[in-house]
């Protein structure tokens, strides 16, 4: 029987960080064990959920007092992800650059503010981090944050940053992917400095020559003819030419538009620019999508493991809060990793398949023990389903 108690507290996976004391490692994956499965993801809710209430206060103290290094609990996680074949990063992979908008309530959180999010198309109240994502075809998550301040340091000084970051941790990726907002020429130079190659999108309004004059990108679709190829089952209509592009100098542009008989799909025209100027067009649109895979983080980690559920006032309170989600996720790649089903949901994308897939199996082993240990009664059961979840 598969063990689904490593599956949801990853006790064998926490018990080797040196970050915590022998204490600590308990209250690390009672909190990591809560933001999977408990349903309020506070400290209160987990605290409820997972232990008795009179422990929510030694929990809020791991959280805010305890001295431990959030930091080194993050290289201690990357590491232990590089010792599976099925999470280990390689120079095929690539590291995402992006943002999201944190919705909250309270009026003293760290860094909060009025941020526009794109995903709401309106200004909301929150906090908003930059995050880097290691993706590649079998796996993916997310490396490290920043908390963006107004008036501080820049979203691209944040980006600048967590490139150094993966290149410290001795990230092999080859690629970095990132949208139009961050697509300047200070990002991508530093990108470069690695001898790393990039890829992203331009704005429609963002100025190339061609012709001997400088245009708008969505300019071209009125003097280039596309050519009708096909990517993974779908086709778009395609050009491609190097270009002097604004501000970022000698680079490949490329414009794809997919075809689809759906009219209820939207269908923009996507302007990709690349540094990698002899890469094939398919290699480019393919790798490309993988970007994706930074916003089902956003999504799955929003939806699922608390990404907006922490009302930590305190700097270090949040900022370990931010750290023990990206621990929890980790820990649900592991247990796909180790997982019976782990080989089908390697192409899974989404957490919630994840975690559907896994609450099916621990269904499915928990009958099979029940049919073959009829003689352990009710208490052996209770035994069982206590294992389950704790």
């Amino acid at each position: 029987m598969m063990p689904i108690t490593e599956f949801l507290s990853c006790t064998n996976f926490i018990d080797d960080f040196e970050c915590f004391s022998y204490q600590q490692k308990h209250h690390a994956k009672t909190y990591v064990t809560g933001l999977i499965a408990s349903g309020n993801k506070t400290v209160e809710g987990i605290s409820k959920r997972v232990l008795q209430s009179k422990s929510e206060r030694a929990l809020n103290k791991f959280l805010n007092q305890y001295d431990w290094d959030e930091d080194r609990l993050n290289r201690e996680r990357l590491t232990a992800l590089q010792q599976r074949n099925e999470t280990r990063w390689s120079q095929d992979g690539v590291v995402i650059l992006d943002d999201s908008v944190t919705h909250r309530t309270g009026d003293q959180l760290p860094n909060a503010g009025w941020f526009y999010d794109h995903a709401e198309n309106d200004t909301v109240w929150g906090q908003n981090l930059v995050f880097s994502q290691y993706a590649d075809e079998k796996t993916t998550y997310p490396l490290g944050f920043r908390l963006y301040e107004k008036e501080a340091e820049s979203k691209i000084d944040h980006a600048k940053a967590l490139v150094n970051e993966a290149h410290e941790v001795g990230v092999p990726a080859d690629t970095y992917l990132f949208d139009s907002w961050y697509c300047s020429q200070e990002l991508v130079e530093h990108v470069e400095s690695y001898d790393r190659d990039w890829i992203s999108v331009l704005k429609s309004n963002r100025h190339v020559e061609y012709g001997g004059e400088m245009i708008r990108v969505d300019a071209l679709a009125e003097r280039i003819d596309t050519t009708e190829r096909e990517v993974d089952g779908e086709t778009y209509n395609i050009w491609t030419k190097k270009l002097n592009v604004s501000k970022l100098g000698e680079k490949k542009v490329l414009i794809s538009e997919k075809v689809t008989d759906d009219e209820d799909e939207e269908n923009p025209v996507k302007y990709l620019v690349t540094n990698k100027i002899d890469a094939p067009t398919t290699q480019l649109i393919r790798t490309y999508s993988m970007r994706w895979r930074i916003e089902t983080f956003f999504r799955d980690s929003k939806q699922d493991l608390g990404f907006e559920d922490c009302e930590v006032e305190r700097d270090a309170g949040a900022n370990r809060h931010w750290h023990l989600l990206m621990l929890a996720y980790s820990c649900l790649r592991l247990g796909v990793a180790d997982s019976a089903l782990g080989t089908v949901l390697s192409q899974t994308t989404s957490l919630c398949n994840d975690l559907k897939h896994s609450l099916q199996e621990a269904v499915q082993n928990l009958l099979s023990w029940t049919l073959n240990n009829a003689d352990q009664g009710v208490d052996g059961l209770m035994d069982e389903l206590e294992g389950v979840f704790i």
